[in-house]
């Protein structure tokens, strides 16, 4: 049984890092539309991968979140008795704990300092991801063959083809302009600025 406590514990706080690094991850990612049209990675991993593990983390976080609870409850039910040895959601521990958690969650919801400069830093990280990739022409305009991007952009397809061709870049008539960019170790955007 001690094995597994220190299995829960050490589960939990690995899951904690993983979740901390992922979280920021995705504070400093640009937004989605623009992380998939400049194929955005950072450190080996795209914005979606650190979204999925993040996810993954949480669950697993959760869950032994739960048997770590179970495990201590009657420490944590020690932390909101009184001196009668009653549950009592009066004590000052408890009180600063629900104060903080309610003072983020509402600084976050009806933005305050400091919550409304971490939201803000957020955002004008992203907006620096604009300024050096750009934006889509259109959402998941990645997503589109080279056919169906052409003809949204109001450009030649045998135009397009003749300047792919010139710089010599691989493709195949079905591939979308991510499976192009891939395949030449370019973005969707540079495939874009050579057809256009």
């Amino acid at each position: 049984m001690t094995s597994f406590r220190k299995i829960t514990s050490l589960t939990l706080g690995l899951s904690f890092l993983t979740m901390s690094y992922t979280g920021l991850m995705l504070y400093i990612a640009p937004k989605g539309k623009i992380a998939y049209w400049a194929d955005w990675h950072m450190l080996g991993l795209t914005k979606s991968e650190y979204g999925n593990i993040h996810t993954t983390s949480m669950v697993i976080f959760l869950s032994f979140a739960i048997i770590h609870i179970y495990y201590n409850w009657k420490p944590l039910v020690s932390y909101l008795k009184d001196t009668a040895k009653k549950i009592s959601f009066t004590k000052k521990e408890f009180l600063i704990a629900l104060t903080l958690n309610i003072f983020f969650i509402a600084g976050t919801l009806y933005p305050i300092q400091p919550m409304k400069g971490v939201l803000d830093v957020g955002q004008d990280i992203k907006e620096y991801w604009v300024e050096i990739h750009g934006n889509p022409p259109y959402g998941h305009a990645e997503e589109s063959s080279l056919r169906k991007f052409s003809r949204k952009m109001s450009i030649d397809l045998e135009e397009a083809k003749e300047a792919l061709d010139a710089e010599g870049i691989k493709y195949n008539n079905s591939d979308t302009l991510k499976d192009i960019s891939r395949k030449n170790g370019l973005t969707p955007q540079e495939i874009y600025d050579i057809i256009e």
